[in-house]
């Protein structure tokens, strides 16, 4: 709606995964280097972890994008993990290509996985498994997980699995000790500090095609009201252009920004 006004060839706060927006903070950077380690060198389990918001999804498509060769891939997400565990196993081998019944028991899908991870290994490829939201797996889920490790470790194929959720995932997998031992990188995504907030808003401006639509002032506001959480400056950014496209601002200023989160406040509340 305000794309033209702002002279903007896309909305710059989208929520979207477009990997062009990717504006690396030291703590995502450091992420996004031990994951490629993870798949690359073939470490076999990675955890990341970080509250709500703070880009753990995006940073794993950003991850898929940066790993497209011939050896790694597929790609393979489970993005609600509100299936049972074996149902889980069953979804991964149903992606890979494997054609089970879902109602097959658990040593039929294991061992449709196995077939599967062998027939890849001969081609050559590495498949990445990236489970979103794992805080909301139970242990039976991560017990599954730890059955699935077990064909890498046995020789049947190379893979990786990304483990993805909130910081009480730490505690769920500290108490399968068989599986914590197998994790090989373990990431922590932190809130972005304001000299953080200013480049993020500078680099998605850019990409988008416009730059300087904020006043000096403006990051600072957005940081204390966003408390450096990129899914909450997406947020309080977009309204804030929206409500200076309404009242045919130059550019956006303090006033904008606090009136923008206020208006969320109340909303979300």
């Amino acid at each position: 709606m305000y794309e033209a006004y702002w002279k903007l060839n896309r909305r710059p706060f989208d929520d979207g995964v477009a990997p062009e927006f990717y504006s690396p903070s030291p703590s995502h950077q450091a992420s996004l280097l031990k994951l490629r380690y993870l798949i690359e060198q073939q470490k076999g389990i990675g955890l990341i972890v970080g509250d709500h918001g703070l880009g753990k999804t995006f940073l794993t498509h950003v991850l898929e994008r940066e790993c497209q060769d011939e050896k790694t891939g597929p790609f393979i997400r489970l993005v609600i993990p509100a299936l049972s565990a074996n149902e889980t196993l069953a979804y991964l081998a149903n992606r890979l290509g494997a054609h089970i019944d879902s109602t097959s028991g658990g040593e039929s899908v294991l061992l449709a996985l196995e077939e599967k991870m062998q027939e890849l290994s001969r081609q050559g490829k590495h498949p990445v498994f990236v489970i979103d939201d794992a805080h909301l797996l139970d242990m039976e889920h991560l017990d599954y997980l730890r059955l699935l490790s077990n064909l890498r470790e046995n020789g049947v194929g190379n893979f990786s699995i990304i483990l993805s959720g909130r910081t009480d995932l730490l505690s769920k997998i500290k108490r399968l000790k068989s599986l914590d031992q197998r994790i090989s990188v373990r990431m922590a995504l932190r809130p972005l500090s304001v000299s953080e907030v200013e480049s993020y808003l500078s680099h998605r401006l850019e990409a988008a095609g416009a730059s300087h639509l904020f006043d000096a002032k403006s990051a600072q506001s957005i940081w204390e009201l966003s408390q450096g959480v990129p899914r909450r400056i997406n947020q309080i950014c977009d309204l804030a252009l929206l409500v200076g496209f309404v009242d045919q601002l130059g550019s956006i200023s303090p006033i904008e920004i606090e009136a923008a989160a206020e208006e969320l406040t109340c909303v979300q509340a």
